[in-house]
C-alpha cells in the first residue's frame, strides 16, 4: 500500500475527522476522503465509524493503525541505521523562534523532517521575536522564525509570510463588531501581556509601543498556549498574529480583528539566516521545508 495512504489514515485517525486531518496535511478534504476510501476498498472492510461528530476508528482501524505505527516506527530505525552507516542524513539543526510556532508549525515540521532524516537531532528556543535575528548573528542558532522589519548585516530573511499583528478575543466580545480595532478601544478591556517588553520597536510603531509600555496588563505571560486558555476563557484579550491560532479560529473558538495600525497590518514572519557562513546541507534542506510549510500557513491564515 502506498505511504501516503497510510500517512492520511493516520492523520485521520489522530484527528478523527477529515476536515481536520486535511488541515494539518494541507491537503484538500476530498483528497484525503477519496484516500480513506480507496484504503477501505483494497482492504475489503470499513476502517471507521462515521458519527454526527467525526470519525472513530472501528475495531478493523485499530487493528490496522497499531500495524501501521509498528511499521513505520521498525521503518524509520533501519532508515536510521542505514544513513549512519552511510554518514548521511546526520546533522544538528539549531534554531530560535517566537513562541506562536511552537503551537503547530514547528511541531508538524519536526515530525515531517523526521520521516526523511531521523537521525538529525535539534536544538529549538523559544525567545522574544526582536531577539531572534541577534541570535543568528552571533551563530548561537543557525536559523531564525520571527516577524521580520530591518535586519541587522550578516542577516537575511529567505522566505516571508504576511501575519499582521492582531486582537485576539474570545466570541462575541464587544471588539468583535470592529473591523479594525484601535489602541484606545483595546485599552478599555483587560489586557493579558505576552511579554513586558514591547514585541515590536518604537522606531516601527511608537504609538503601539507607548501603549505596550504604559498599560497594567490583567496578567503577563510569556506562554502563548496559557494566554490562549485565559483568552478563552474571558479572561481578557491579547496581541498576536494568527499562526499561534489557526485551529481555534477554524473552529470559531477566539475572534482575530486587525488593529488600526498601517505599521501592524504590514508585518510578517519570516526564516532568517546567516550571510556570513553556509549552512550544514541537513538545516538548508530543514530550511526549504519550513518555507514551504510557511506559505500554506499564511494561504490557511488568511482564510479566517
Amino acid at each position: 500500500m502506498h505511504a501516503t495512504i497510510l500517512r492520511y489514515f493516520v492523520e485521520v485517525a489522530r484527528c478523527g475527522s477529515v476536515r481536520k486531518a486535511s488541515e494539518k496535511l494541507f491537503v484538500a478534504a476530498s483528497a484525503v476522503n477519496r484516500q480513506i476510501l480507496k484504503l477501505e476498498d483494497e482492504l475489503g472492510v470499513e476502517l471507521f465509524d462515521r458519527l454526527p461528530n467525526g470519525m472513530r476508528l472501528n475495531p478493523a482501524g485499530e487493528r490496522l493503525l497499531k500495524h501501521v505505527q509498528e511499521t513505520l516506527h521498525e521503518f524509520q530505525v533501519m532508515r536510521g541505521e542505514l544513513d549512519a552507516l552511510k554518514g548521511e542524513r546526520t546533522g544538528h539543526v539549531k534554531l530560535a523562534t517566537m513562541d506562536s510556532f511552537f503551537i503547530d508549525f514547528l511541531p508538524a515540521a519536526v515530525e515531517e523532517f523526521l520521516q526523511a532524516f531521523p537521525a538529525v537531532t535539534y536544538t529549538i528556543t523559544a525567545i522574544q521575536p526582536m531577539d531572534v535575528p541577534q541570535m543568528v548573528l552571533s551563530g548561537q542558532v543557525d536559523v531564525g522564525l520571527t516577524f521580520v522589519s530591518r535586519l541587522p548585516a550578516g542577516v537575511i530573511a529567505v522566505a516571508l509570510a504576511r501575519m499582521p499583528l492582531g486582537i485576539v478575543m474570545p466570541p462575541g466580545h464587544p471588539l468583535e463588531k470592529f473591523d479594525r480595532v484601535s489602541l484606545k478601544e483595546c485599552a478599555r478591556y483587560p489586557f493579558l501581556r505576552s511579554s513586558s517588553n514591547p514585541v515590536v520597536s518604537s522606531s516601527m510603531s511608537p504609538e503601539f509601543f507607548r501603549f505596550w509600555d504604559e498599560m497594567e496588563p490583567a496578567a503577563t505571560c510569556n506562554s502563548t498556549p496559557m494566554l490562549k486558555r485565559l483568552i478563552m476563557a474571558g479572561k481578557g484579550i491579547s496581541c498576536f498574529s494568527k499562526i499561534g491560532f489557526i485551529d481555534e479560529l477554524s473552529r470559531g473558538d477566539v475572534v482575530w480583528r486587525p488593529f488600526d495600525l498601517d505599521a501592524l497590518n504590514s508585518m510578517q514572519v519570516g526564516i532568517v539566516v546567516p550571510t556570513h557562513r553556509v549552512l550544514p546541507h541537513v538545516t538548508q534542506n530543514f530550511v526549504g521545508r519550513l518555507a514551504r510549510r510557511l506559505t500554506q500557513t499564511e494561504i490557511a491564515a488568511a482564510a479566517f
